[in-house]
């Protein structure tokens, strides 16, 4: 006997669970519920979000990434203007500490035109008015680079879904789902859920609700990395526009850049040092299960092989503000560790694949089922196109 009986289930609100529930409930879809073993929303990525809404400057062309990011950048832009949701648009310089980045900044700035983005060279003279202490004599600036708080975004995502009749169930963590000739039976907490479909936007636990739910090891593993943001004084910097660093191209993170939030909050960050704990946000905490799970795909150890220097260097910046200060003053030398004045950090959701990581977002089709395994960032910003991909997917097997 079913609690819940329902056509879709959602596993996860999170920014992608929370954008494909309102995405249905808008295009019409009757009996969807969604299912969060937290007991309210905001208490994962979508709350610990650096805010930045990107504009696919990063991303190949073509991938899942750049497509999303730029029709998502375009529809939350819409979402915003429609629900009055605070945003900016300050845009974002992207800047060389040295000459040896010259060419990778270059690629980069070829491809922010390929995927027709708005962004024009800068010379040390156009850097210097944007911020007085910026370092570096090379950039570019990208137009199409705002900010908001995604966590009002959530907010706004569920209040709509409920008055289109969703069901989101909180504090109820997937303990079992069954899988039955048309569909699935879902214990949740002390509740059953039937349904004929099943749509995975469990986050940092993605690969284990595959495993739940199609009896099948996941294809991927996903490895927690937390970044570390810390507070600065407003005064500091001069502007709103976002600065980032050259990112190493064969690493899936952008390195430790200064943003304004849209409160005005001014943050530099993140590292990018792996976790022991998918969910351990308060300092060091160890996970048996998560740090066995680590050490179970040969990615970390290819990492630490391939991207030794990086893997320390980012290890410094975790464990040494002084390490930190230095890697932030290589572009901004207004940056003191005695100036910090808050500090917060997220875990990042990286999913492994053969030995490698996961550079492009990954959604994977089983019987009735549709996995998000793979959306770090940019999906916040692509939450929503990203639904529509889920819904292209869903349909499919309808």
């Amino acid at each position: 006997m079913s609690d819940y009986k329902s056509e879709i289930v959602i596993i996860g609100c999170g920014i992608i669970g929370g954008a494909l529930s309102y995405k249905l409930a808008k295009l019409g879809y009757n009996d969807i519920v969604v299912i969060d073993k937290e007991n309210t929303i905001n208490k994962h990525q979508t709350g610990r979000n650096s805010g930045v809404i990107h504009s696919g400057v990063y991303y190949p062309k073509g991938s899942l990434k750049s497509r999303n990011c730029i029709d998502g950048y375009n529809q939350i832009i819409g979402f915003l203007d429609e629900y009055k949701i605070p945003y900016k648009i300050p845009g974002k310089l992207i800047v060389a500490a040295d000459e040896t980045e010259y060419d990778e900044l270059e690629r980069l700035y070829q491809n922010a035109l390929d995927v027709g983005l708005q962004v024009n060279h800068m010379d040390r003279e156009d850097i210097l008015k944007i911020d007085p202490n910026l370092v570096g004599d090379k950039g570019f600036f990208v137009k199409e680079t705002g900010l908001t708080d995604y966590k009002k975004v959530l907010e706004k995502f569920v209040d709509v879904g409920k008055e289109l009749g969703v069901q989101y169930l909180f504090s109820s963590p997937i303990k079992e789902i069954t899988r039955m000739d048309k569909g699935f039976q879902i214990r949740a907490g002390n509740q059953m859920i039937s349904t004929k479909y099943l749509i995975n936007c469990a986050g940092l636990q993605s690969d284990r609700v595959y495993e739940l739910s199609t009896g099948l090891k996941s294809p991927v593993t996903i490895i927690p990395f937390k970044g570390e943001y810390f507070k600065v004084p407003k005064d500091s910097y001069n502007s709103d526009v976002a600065i980032y660093p050259v990112p190493n191209p064969d690493f899936p993170f952008l390195g430790v850049h200064l943003t304004r939030m849209v409160d005005g909050t001014l943050k530099v960050g993140p590292n990018a040092v792996l976790s022991f704990s998918r969910e351990g946000y308060d300092g060091f905490e160890f996970n048996l299960r998560d740090a066995i799970s680590n050490f179970s795909t040969p990615t970390l150890f290819n990492i630490a092989k391939k991207y030794k220097t990086i893997v320390v260097k980012e290890l410094l910046k975790h464990k040494s503000k002084s390490f930190f200060e230095e890697s932030v003053k290589k572009y901004w030398n207004n940056f003191d560790r005695e100036s910090i004045i808050g500090y917060t950090c997220g875990i990042r959701a990286q999913a492994t694949e053969k030995g490698k990581l996961v550079n492009d977002f990954k959604i994977v089709c089983e019987n009735n089922q549709v996995h998000v395994l793979n959306a770090p960032s940019p999906a916040a910003t692509s939450c929503l196109s990203i639904a529509d991909t889920i819904i292209n997917e869903f349909e499919n097997l309808r």
